[in-house]
Formats: structure tokens, C-alpha cells, sequence
């Protein structure tokens, strides 16, 4: 994606957001979400309307208030699992306030309180870019940027739970769901969490964007925010239980592919090949 919009904003002189509006007609694209999602994610977090003053879910200083953030969860009557219906409807205020306050600031004032808290992600400057594009008007490289965002703290949740578990689970929510980051962070911020991404009965954003199924401006930008803030919150959570049990958190290594010859998945087909083919359709 990144070398796509790369050729496109070099040969047109336009900047990768401009790129991604010139590449993507917003109005030719309509909706691939399901009417239940399509509600959820766009509709939902707006049904309510709230305004939350700064200092009730972040400190001058940078300390998110967790406590401010839990409160808006809501659980089932009959037994303990997320109501993932009242959650988002009743977070959808406070993501707007948290969206309005991050617009706010500078890049300074952002870096500044916040960007030493992305350190355990091991790749801040996603998030630093992340906050960026918040000011840009354009939702593609919002999207973009909130892809590259979900799968660097997925990863990094990852290195998490191995400080006490062994085998890191393959899916986020099973990720998510379990005791081990549980033990490090609290199931009520793990909760808070699965709102967001990891559950697909909540707003599921890291699942919708990952396999293509949102189309531009369908991505609230105020969950981007929120987002960033929780990550925020989880470094300061995750900064305590270390100083606590004296862990040294290791990332594990990333893969690097030598050779790209040898991954092709497909031989080469020439155009006799795709003519034969055509001719079995």
C-alpha cells in the first residue's frame, strides 16, 4: 500500500493523502459492511450526546485516568460478558471529546506528553504518524494509518504476554481474552480494549480494515483518537507492573525475507496460459 501510494503522489506531485483521494472516488464507493456492522461503526457512537472536560480522562501531564474510560462499560445482565451495544453507545461521547482534545494539540504539545508511552510498541512513529494524519481531512490515510497502527499494538500485546505466558495465541481476540495480559493490564482496561478491536461483536476495527471490507469516511476518525489514548494508557499501565515484578520486556525479533524469488506462490503464466484459461470460464 505504502509503494502504491508512493508511484501515485510521485508522478502527480500530490502528497500520499492527496494521492489516496486521487486514487479512491468517494462517492462512486458505497458500503461493504453489513447493515448491523454499518450501524455499529457509524452510527452508534453518535446516537448520544456528551461533552467530557479534559482533565476527566487525561492529566496535564499525560496520565490517562483509566477509572473515566471503564465507567462507560457496560456488561450483560445474566452473565459477565461486554455489552458491546451499551459500550460503544455510551464511549462514542468520550471518543469525541478525546478526538476534539488531540486536534487541539501540537505536534510538540503531543510529543511532549505523550510519546515516550509508545516506547513498548517498539515503533512510536507509527503513532506519532497517526496523531499527524488526525488533522488531515483525508479518511483514506486515516484508515492507512490506523491499519499499520492496530497491527504494531497487536504485536506488541504479543511481546506483553510473553513476560509470563509461553505460546503467544494466533488470533487478537483470543490475545485479548486471555489471563496473561489480564494479569499485566486488568480484564476492565482488556475490556475496554475488545471494544475496539479484537471482538467481532464490537466495533471490530482492526478485522474490518484488514480484510478490505471499509470504504472511505466509513471509519469514524474519533476511534483513531481513542486509540491512540488507550495506547497511551496501556504504556503507563504496563510501565508499573515492571517496575512491580522487576520484567524487562523483550520483543521478539521481526522475520526478514531474503530472497523473494523463492516465496513466489505462483509459476509464471504467459498469456497462451491465461488464454487457455479464459476459454474454461
Amino acid at each position: 500500500l505504502e509503494g502504491m501510494e508512493g508511484n501515485a503522489a510521485q508522478r502527480t506531485g500530490l502528497s500520499v493523502a492527496d494521492a489516496c483521494s486521487t486514487i479512491l472516488d468517494h462517492d462512486s464507493v458505497t458500503t461493504c459492511l453489513s447493515s448491523t456492522v454499518h450501524y455499529m461503526v457509524c452510527e452508534l457512537g453518535f446516537e448520544k450526546e456528551a461533552n467530557y472536560a479534559v482533565n476527566s480522562f487525561v492529566t496535564g501531564s499525560g496520565e490517562i485516568y483509566w477509572k473515566t474510560i471503564i465507567e462507560h462499560l457496560h456488561y450483560s445482565k445474566t452473565d459477565p460478558s461486554v455489552d458491546y451495544i451499551k459500550s460503544v453507545s455510551s464511549l462514542g461521547p468520550l471518543c469525541e471529546s478525546v478526538h476534539l482534545h488531540l486536534q487541539s494539540l501540537t505536534m510538540e504539545q503531543f510529543e511532549e506528553q505523550f510519546v515516550m508511552w509508545f516506547q513498548w510498541t517498539q515503533c512510536p512513529e507509527i503513532f506519532l504518524e497517526m496523531f499527524d494524519i488526525l488533522k488531515c481531512p483525508y479518511t483514506t490515510a486515516i484508515e492507512l494509518s490506523l491499519m499499520k497502527l492496530t497491527s504494531c499494538l497487536e504485536r506488541a500485546l504479543g511481546d506483553v504476554y510473553l513476560l509470563i505466558g509461553k505460546d503467544c495465541p494466533f488470533l487478537l481476540r483470543d490475545l485479548l481474552a486471555s489471563w496473561e495480559l489480564s494479569t499485566v493490564f486488568g480484564r476492565s482496561v482488556m475490556d475496554v480494549l475488545r471494544v475496539f478491536i479484537g471482538s467481532p461483536d464490537g466495533l471490530n476495527l482492526r478485522n474490518i480494515l484488514w480484510h478490505g471490507f471499509a470504504s472511505p469516511q466509513e471509519i469514524p476518525a474519533k476511534y483513531s483518537s481513542m486509540l491512540l489514548l488507550l495506547t497511551v494508557g496501556l504504556g503507563q499501565l504496563l510501565t508499573n507492573y515492571l517496575l512491580q515484578t522487576r520484567f524487562d520486556l523483550v520483543h521478539r525479533p521481526y522475520v526478514s525475507f531474503t530472497n523473494l524469488k523463492e516465496l513466489r506462490v505462483f509459476p509464471d503464466l504467459s498469456h497462451e496460459l491465461l488464454s487457455l484459461a479464459e476459454e474454461f470460464e
